[in-house]
């Protein structure tokens, strides 16, 4: 029977080490947080092998003595606190004193520094042993030398990755941090190659237009907010340009590169229901706080924090990008596009300037809807009245799909007062919500108003559109789609919608428990327009609906609703949700033939919606085909 054995205090080391170094970004990681904590303004890496046979680091920051650089392959030992009560208020990187004594002991490790004053020291290891201290000349900063990284723990050794992707890994890694400190000059070379150069930058901007380009950077908007013990600041980019991961999404806090649930998902919140699902909007973020209120020491690399409130930093973020995003914050400095090579190939090309034939629709249409058939004379329906007009199915023009008045009632005048559930329902869809068009609505690259002109539909489900240098394809559904729930949640509106009575009411069948649902949720169903009652066992009588729904796809609308509120639905919030499908169902579809004057009306309220680049569920509304790419394929060069 086996007993119980202390370890030798090298094998527990190299035990320790794995929860601190497990692949050679991790190394680069705490090295370059070494010297950044060192007041380093220059942090060079050279890898081989993508960090598996060689790391080097090199800052020029204030370098070591001989005594502290002894110590500092010492566990435990460290500069930056002395009291347990110290880790409550930490602000360096680095605090454990276990970054270099791990990597020593995995690896052969060599450290060379000097302050600038007098010789340097060189202190050496090989996997932990014996450690070796020597003179040595040495600029003001510090070099270390990690070689064959996991040569003596085969066990770890064999869960490294090809050279390609722990490079990337490292790329990764030093993209994140030179985010975080966009001051600092950071350089990554492999073989005598630069594979990542960033002079320091005179602030964050500048930093994303290094890594991403100038488009993607002018594309971005300015975050500034302070809530509470919070501030945050940086750039979110506008939800047409999205990524497949988060790759490109940085939150540093109080200078440190982490990650945490709250914040992810306060990013998310922002974003919700205008991107894809599996699509991430690049964001870089700098919180500011209390140190108190966040717990950097619970996870030993240091990269997953805990907030005292998770709740209250999530809402903290959302806030903050979605402010952003609205247009009522600023966009990335323009001079940030002076002096720097623009790529021209960048699939997000920066968002034109005013003026000209390239002025954003902001610039230019500041009363998208004067003069225009969608704002013509509608029948009068008084507050709290309901309409029993009706419309051919298909048509776009009536009251029912555009110009829906302002001062009609939503509610049904029988239901009960649902007054705080509808002002519930408008603040959770406020990612969703109008704004002002004239602190700015463009969205990535869209046709502009002023130069449009409609050519006419395509296969009964597309609006061909032209301007003086592109032609435009338009899903006519998903286009109607945005434009009615930007409508539908309009926060300046006093009133919703009117509801409508249908001249033939409508008979849904649904499945038992979709119908114990729905029955558990009538007065719910009456805020969304649904006049509904029980008409059977498990079936429901639809009596009225929102007038945008009216003659659409009313039983559709109803069962997804139900859906939506017994939970089996993902994704947006449940407001969200249920607004979304009445916008969908009520739009027109692929197949309705449109007149010239409805398409039209349907081209100008979509374009002076909030989000006119994606439907709300996040799928492409239209397409460009530019006049050169049609005459190059026309073989006219």
């Amino acid at each position: 029977m086996s007993r119980v054995a202390l370890l030798d205090p090298l094998v527990a080391q190299q035990v320790a080490a794995g929860e601190v170094v497990d692949r050679p970004a991790s190394v680069v990681k705490e090295l370059c947080e070494n010297a950044l904590d060192a007041g380093a303004s220059r942090v060079e890496v050279e890898i081989a092998d993508g960090g598996r046979e060689r790391m080097l680091v090199k800052d020029d920051g204030s370098g070591m003595s001989e005594e502290d650089a002894k110590l500092s392959v010492l566990r435990h030992a460290t500069s930056k606190i002395r009291t347990a009560s110290d880790l409550e208020s930490v602000m360096t990187l680095g605090f454990r004193g276990e970054a270099l004594p791990s990597i020593a002991s995995v690896s052969s490790f060599s450290l060379t520094t000097a302050t600038g004053q007098g010789a340097g020291t060189s202190v050496t290891t090989d996997g932990g042993g014996n450690v070796a201290v020597s003179p040595a000349s040495h600029p003001k900063g510090t070099t270390v030398l990690v070689d064959r990284l996991f040569y003596n723990v085969p066990a770890r050794r064999a869960f490294l990755k090809s050279a390609r992707a722990e490079r990337a890994a490292v790329v990764e890694m030093m993209t994140n941090l030179a985010i975080a400190h966009p001051g600092v000059m950071f350089r990554l070379t492999e073989g005598g190659n630069d594979v990542l150069s960033l002079p320091a930058a005179k602030d964050l901007v500048e930093r994303l237009a290094q890594l991403y380009g100038v488009g993607k950077a002018r594309a971005m908007r300015r975050v500034e907010h302070e809530a509470g013990a919070f501030k945050v600041s940086g750039y979110a980019a506008l939800p047409s340009i999205t990524e497949a991961g988060r790759s490109r999404q940085t939150v540093s806090v109080n200078g440190r590169w982490v990650r945490a649930e709250a914040l992810t998902k306060g990013i998310d919140d922002a974003y919700r229901a205008t991107v894809a699902a599996g699509r991430y909007p690049p964001v870089a973020l700098r919180v500011e706080v209390d140190p108190h209120q966040v717990d950097v020491n619970v996870h030993p690399t240091k990269q997953l924090v805990r907030f005292s409130d998770e709740k209250d930093v999530r809402q903290v973020i959302g806030e903050a990008v979605r402010k952003a995003i609205q247009g009522t914050e600023d966009r990335a400095p323009e001079q940030y596009g002076r002096g720097m090579q623009s790529d021209t190939s960048d699939p997000y090309p920066p968002p034109a300037g005013e003026g000209g034939n390239d002025a954003p629709l902001a610039a230019r249409e500041r009363h998208p809807t004067e003069g225009h058939p969608a704002n013509g004379t509608h029948p009068s329906v008084s507050p709290g009245k309901k309409s029993t007009g009706t419309n051919k199915r298909g048509s776009v023009t009536s009251n029912s799909l555009f110009g829906t008045p302002k001062g009609s009632e939503f509610r049904p005048p029988n239901a009960p007062d649902l007054s705080e559930q509808r002002k519930r329902i408008q603040q959770a869809s406020a990612p969703l919500s109008r704004v002002d068009p004239a602190a700015g609505v463009e969205r990535g690259s869209l046709p502009h108003l002023r130069d449009l002109r409609v050519v006419g539909q395509i296969g009964a489900g597309y609006i061909l559109v032209d301007e003086p240098m592109a032609a435009w394809i338009v899903d006519q559904h998903v286009a109607h789609e945005r434009a009615l729930l930007d409508r539908l949640t309009d926060p300046e509106a006093e009133q919703m919608p009117t509801v409508q009575s249908l001249l033939i009411p409508e008979v849904v069948e649904l499945e038992p428990r979709d119908a114990a649902e729905a029955a558990d949720s009538l007065e719910e169903l009456s805020v969304y327009g649904f006049e509904v009652e029980p008409f059977g066992k498990a079936s429901f009588r639809i009596n009225g609906v929102i007038s945008t729904l009216a003659q659409r796809d009313v039983a559709g609308a109803f069962r997804q609703a139900v859906s939506v509120m017994k939970g089996t639905a993902s994704g947006m919030s449940r407001e969200e949700r249920i607004l979304a499908t009445i916008a969908c169902h009520s739009a027109v579809k692929l197949g309705d033939r449109l007149s010239h004057p409805e398409m039209e009306a349907l081209i100008k309220e979509w374009l002076s919606s909030r989000y006119p680049a994606t439907c709300p569920h996040g799928r492409s509304i239209c397409y460009r085909l530019d006049h050169k790419d049609i005459a190059r394929k026309l073989d006219r060069h």
